[in-house]
């Protein structure tokens, strides 16, 4: 689904049209849980990071072959523009572990539901109100229950102390977060860049003036 790039192009952002399928299923699965208008959707295509992704994917796929392979699934991680552009060029990097919270580990965090993202807190608002959001490609695997001191997974078996569990996450029963300790278990796929719109309409013949946000 990426675009055509130069053999010389390590990394292109593509911005989506409205119009487009992509956009849309994109925007669809953002607009589940959050109100605010999404101003727009670029693709990130970045060489390096997807191959070192791809690598770390079957990786995971051929170690979890007897259950449930990479795991992988779209997610969301709010950010602000500092760390975006690092994001955008770089990838996640767990070293910023702990700017917000470490209540499952000292690793990268990813929701499920793109409104937890959404928050001030972890998509901090730019001078102009505008906020930014990953949607993220995470190689979950097996995945256990996270603790706040944790800074890689725990073993899956005391017996065998290397081989480690991928992730972990809130809750075992339908978790709503993930937590991975390797940096390339994460892609940042897609860029939303989103905001409240305050709408005025205007009653003239009643000089009514209503508010409201979308």
């Amino acid at each position: 689904y990426w675009d055509s790039m130069a053999a010389n192009e390590s990394m292109k952002v593509v911005t989506l049209e409205p119009s487009s399928a992509e956009y849309r299923a994109v925007k669809e699965a953002f607009k589940r849980t959050v109100a605010k208008t999404v101003m727009k959707i670029e693709r990130l295509q970045n060489v390096h990071l997807r191959r070192t992704y791809e690598a770390q994917k079957k990786h995971i796929s051929d170690k979890n072959a007897r259950e449930g392979g990479a795991g992988e699934k779209l997610l969301y991680h709010g950010t602000t523009q500092e760390n975006c552009d690092s994001i955008v060029k770089t990838g996640f990097n767990r070293s910023f572990a702990g700017q917000n919270a470490t209540a499952y580990g000292h690793g990268t965090y990813f929701a499920v539901n793109a409104n937890y993202s959404a928050q001030p807190t972890y998509s901090k608002p730019a001078d102009d109100g505008s906020q930014l959001m990953f949607v993220a490609r995470v190689l979950t695997g097996v995945f256990t229950q996270g603790q706040a001191t944790m800074k890689v997974p725990p073993p899956r078996n005391t017996q065998q102390p290397h081989d480690r569990y991928d992730s972990v996450v809130d809750r075992i029963d339908n978790p709503s977060m993930y937590v991975v300790f390797h940096d390339n278990q994460a892609y940042p796929d897609y860029l939303i860049t989103f905001k409240k719109l305050k709408i005025y309409l205007y009653f003239t013949a009643s000089c009514f003036i209503n508010e409201h946000t979308v």
